[in-house]
């Protein structure tokens, strides 16, 4: 009886360790971790010039500054953090240990009295982010079945998305009409809900997962979508030869498979391409168009806003099909998209003078681009999971017990955070000295590389003849 009473499952086993649990948890984290980046924008020139006393010629660049130190401090941190992660086996308590971060950042930036309190706050913050996001996404791709990637990681799309917008929503509603401290109240009671999100969590790895499911007739239908169907019990040689890859023999090992080069360059692409807006779009129209902040903002709502309603099934037709093609089409459809978008107000196109069709062709091509990005959402996790199972396939062992999804997700998301730092600064450059036309056109060329890319190393993997990682380096 004693050792039955040990032996007792946790409560809640079931709905604790579910798969949809883990990912609505998951996706909680990272709303959570969207709210509080963009929670701070709106209430930023407050912050600055009244509580701080500074002059308001310093707003813009220090902001700039600002929020530019979480592109950096990611960089840094993604590669330490997801080596940490893999070695330390479970994830929850990195991420209640990034959730305890952000708690203790959110008090500081909103106690700050100097700007060195409030850019170490910023820092902190983001630090915790990158465990986030890092621990995250390697806890989806840990728990989550891998003919159910794409679908799962819609679901965080939307997350993403709602937190993005809002943040900013909801700080700039509260503040005006309760104050700041109101206003900082709303994180707080985000972040508890995270807390008790992720303490009812129960990870259960893929591994646990098949064997606790006996009934599957001794397949493994998570493999179906991401390998194509070899020779039954196929032995796995030179298995008892294969040793761990760490530190820098894991990235090289990475990189040298194409399916993971193509989706870190994707990526990088997809962040640039997105953020280029952020720096071009607002004066754009009001130069072109006359438009203010209200037609602005649902222009990025019109850019945004498909993903809320798309990320799932596109989700679910890259489980069905796999990411090459969809991540192919949606590159190549952008470039002429992109071309369109800077047609409007170019002296060179009369028939798409802002007095005439100008308006219709610009949100049309807006509205497009929303739409046809959502193939795109999550190519480089995606595509870095993907690559983690077909090497752990075919030498198990290789990235040690606990696999090596957090640090391949860490490259990922450098190449997201790289992408999100150079964007604005390419498209604001390049606006100034090749126009809004010329700069548009450059990224348009740069999806055709992307596509390039994405398409040529994904296809070298499928033909090319596999090199034994345990012999290499």
């Amino acid at each position: 009886m004693g050792g039955s009473d040990d032996k007792q499952e946790p409560w809640g086993l079931r709905w604790r360790s579910s798969t949809y649990f883990i990912v609505a948890a998951m996706a909680v984290a990272l709303l959570t971790d969207m709210y509080l980046y963009g929670f701070l924008v709106p209430l930023l020139p407050y912050v600055l010039e009244h509580r701080l006393g500074l002059d308001v010629s310093l707003t813009q660049r220090i902001s700039t500054a600002l929020l530019s130190q979480s592109a950096l401090i990611m960089v840094i941190a993604s590669p330490l953090i997801g080596s940490h992660a893999d070695r330390s086996g479970a994830k929850r308590g990195w991420l209640l240990f990034g959730l305890g971060g952000a708690l203790v950042s959110s008090l500081i930036i909103a106690l700050a009295s100097s700007l060195f309190t409030l850019f170490a706050g910023r820092l902190l913050q983001s630090a915790a982010s990158t465990v986030i996001w890092v621990v995250g996404f390697a806890t989806l791709a840990d728990n989550v079945p891998a003919d159910q990637l794409g679908k799962m990681y819609g679901f965080v799309t939307i997350a993403v998305a709602i937190g993005t917008s809002g943040g900013p929503l909801v700080a700039g509603v509260l503040f005006d009409f309760g104050g700041y401290w109101v206003a900082w109240s709303s994180v707080l009671f985000v972040i508890v809900f995270d807390v008790i999100l992720r303490c009812l969590m129960l990870e259960q790895p893929r591994g646990q997962r098949e064997i606790s499911r006996p009934e599957r007739d001794g397949q493994d239908p998570e493999r179906d979508a991401l390998l194509p169907p070899s020779t039954p019990e196929q032995p796995i040689t030179g298995q008892d030869r294969v040793t761990e890859k760490t530190g820098i023999h894991f990235y090289l090992c990475m990189f040298g498979n194409g399916r993971f080069v193509g989706g870190v360059v994707s990526y990088f692409c997809y962040a640039v391409l997105t953020t280029s807006f952020d720096a071009t779009l607002p004066l754009h129209v009001r130069d072109v168009f006359g438009w203010g902040s209200l037609p602005t903002g649902l222009l990025f709502a019109a850019f945004q806003g498909p993903a809320i309603f798309l990320g799932v099934p596109v989700g679910w037709l890259k489980d069905r099909i796999g990411t090459r093609n969809p991540t192919t089409i949606g590159f190549a459809l952008l470039a002429p998209l992109i071309w369109l978008m800077a047609v409007p107000g170019d002296e060179r196109f009369p028939w798409a003078s802002p007095d005439g069709f100008g308006a219709i062709i610009y949100c049309a091509a807006m509205l497009s681009i929303g739409v046809v990005i959502c193939l795109l959402n999550g190519v480089g996790m995606m595509e870095a999971t993907q690559a983690v199972d077909e090497i752990q396939e075919k030498y198990p062992g290789i990235f040690g017990p606990n696999g090596g999804y957090s640090r391949a997700i860490s490259v990922s998301s450098i190449s997201w955070t790289s992408g999100m730092f150079v964007g604005p600064i390419i498209a604001g450059y390049g606006t100034e000295t090749v126009g809004f036309y010329g700069i548009n056109c450059v990224l348009g060329l740069g999806d055709v590389r992307a596509m390039f890319f994405h398409r040529v190393l994904e296809l070298e993997i499928i033909r090319a003849p596999a090199i034994d990682p345990s012999e290499a380096f």
